[in-house]
């Protein structure tokens, strides 16, 4: 073989004996490569060349770097969301104000456009403001003379309005013309439910409220109209009193009943009603409460009933404040009056309650009480034999104030004594009750 022939031979048997390596190395890479590109988390370490005089510690600072590069980039990202949150929460705080303040600037000015046609209904008597009921005349934005003529009947007149509409759900909102008491206006009120209104008005002969018949009563008392009456028997109001007095004693005087309603206030009678529908409670010691309230507001009916259906309680219970304003209330002669001013004349009474008893004796016989005041002479009037010797410094058997307590679970005699500084002694002689006999609900009086 040719020198020249023979050196390519050569060459080409180094070459075929170092291609398996590079095949090999080439194939190692290709596959680091496809497991960098399937696996993010995968790294690949190159090799550091023979050449490199570092070594590991530049690939070490190059990792520190990148490291240090992307929590940088975190944070800054962080920060800038931030930021743009609290711009949008404050341009959201800056919206909602500003529709608040709208709202309200709206609602002012409506109020003032509303005002005038509102004030000339203020003195419009129920006729005149139901003729009203038609009229669509537009008054502020939204709002007709009629819208008007309902808020008027409701504020002035007590028209049972949600009695005309049959109990339908109502859309209120509450305005105030010039700085006086809040109305309540209707906005949403239907064709159909005006017709009903009108309808109502002028078919019903006592189109009202319970408050509204009630006041009715009370103005036009000593010549109350029967169906005005009958009316008021039909009311919440009055059935809550009539059980009461019914389930005690059986007491079925209604006339008795709405006399002692029109002698004393509605908030009187609407809170007893309140309180029954929240806590039904129809003891003696509730039925005592109530006509000792109308007892305060100088209810004559109250005074006659309490004697009448509770005379132990008053002759023996009431202090001498309490006596003395019960006394001033029987004015006319009853059986019941005049067996408690005699009772009292012999009894361990202040010179106060004797004086007022002997008044009222002397009275009833249409007599005037003698100057000076003697008691001994009034003993022999009215022929009563006292019990006792007595004397002007005579305290009263006792004292009590009125004071309530509702009795709750867990409630004790013992317990409530405690809580209001008294002995059980007390609240069981004042109350007639029998130790440790109390049932939650119950309302008892404490000295």
């Amino acid at each position: 073989m040719e020198p020249k022939l023979y050196r390519n031979h050569l060459k080409n048997r180094e070459f075929d004996k170092k291609a398996p390596q590079n095949l090999y190395a080439e194939q190692a890479a290709i596959a680091e490569r496809q497991d960098a590109s399937e696996h993010p988390n995968f790294e690949v370490k190159p090799t550091p060349s023979k050449t490199d005089s570092s070594g590991g510690f530049g690939i070490e600072m190059t990792r520190k770097f990148r490291t240090l590069t992307f929590l940088l980039m975190a944070s800054g990202s962080l920060n800038i969301g931030l930021i743009v949150y609290g711009v949008i929460s404050r341009f959201q705080e800056d919206k909602q104000t500003m529709t608040a303040g709208s709202f309200a600037k709206m609602e002012s000015s409506e109020e003032v456009a509303m005002q005038p046609f509102f004030m000339q209904l203020v003195n419009r008597s129920f006729h005149e403001l139901v003729a009203y009921l038609t009229n669509r005349e537009p008054v502020g934005e939204g709002y007709f003379k009629r819208d008007m003529a309902v808020s008027a009947l409701v504020a002035f007149h007590h028209f049972n309005l949600e009695k005309a509409i049959g109990g339908a759900f109502l859309q209120k909102r509450k305005v105030s013309f010039n700085g006086g008491p809040k109305i309540e206006i209707f906005p949403g009120l239907t064709e159909d439910q005006f017709d009903a209104i009108i309808r109502f008005a002028y078919e019903e002969r006592w189109p009202l409220t319970a408050e509204g018949l009630f006041k009715l009563l009370k103005r036009s008392k000593g010549s109350q109209e029967a169906s005005l009456v009958q009316a008021f028997l039909l009311t919440s109001e009055f059935h809550a009193l009539q059980v009461l007095f019914q389930r005690v004693d059986g007491f079925q005087d209604t006339s008795s009943l709405i006399q002692l309603v029109c002698e004393g206030s509605w908030d009187l009678l609407h809170q007893f009603t309140e309180e029954q529908s929240e806590l039904l409670d129809l003891s003696v010691e509730k039925r005592r409460s109530l006509l000792l309230s109308y007892l305060h507001q100088k209810s004559q009916m109250a005074a006659h009933l309490l004697l009448q259906l509770d005379f132990a309680f008053a002759l023996k219970r009431l202090d001498d404040s309490i006596l003395l304003e019960l006394l001033s209330l029987c004015k006319e002669k009853t059986k019941e009056a005049e067996k408690l001013c005699l009772e009292l004349l012999k009894a361990p009474r202040t010179d106060a309650v004797w004086t007022k008893a002997a008044q009222c004796l002397y009275a009833y016989v249409k007599e005037d009480l003698p100057s000076p005041w003697n008691l001994q002479v009034a003993l022999e009037r009215f022929k009563v034999i006292p019990s006792v010797t007595l004397t002007s410094t005579v305290e009263p058997i006792v004292s009590i104030e009125m004071k309530t307590h509702v009795v709750k679970e867990g409630d004790s005699l013992w317990k409530i004594a405690r809580q209001y500084n008294v002995k059980v002694d007390q609240i069981v002689k004042l109350n007639g009750l029998e130790k440790d006999h109390l049932r939650p609900g119950m309302t008892i009086q404490i000295p």
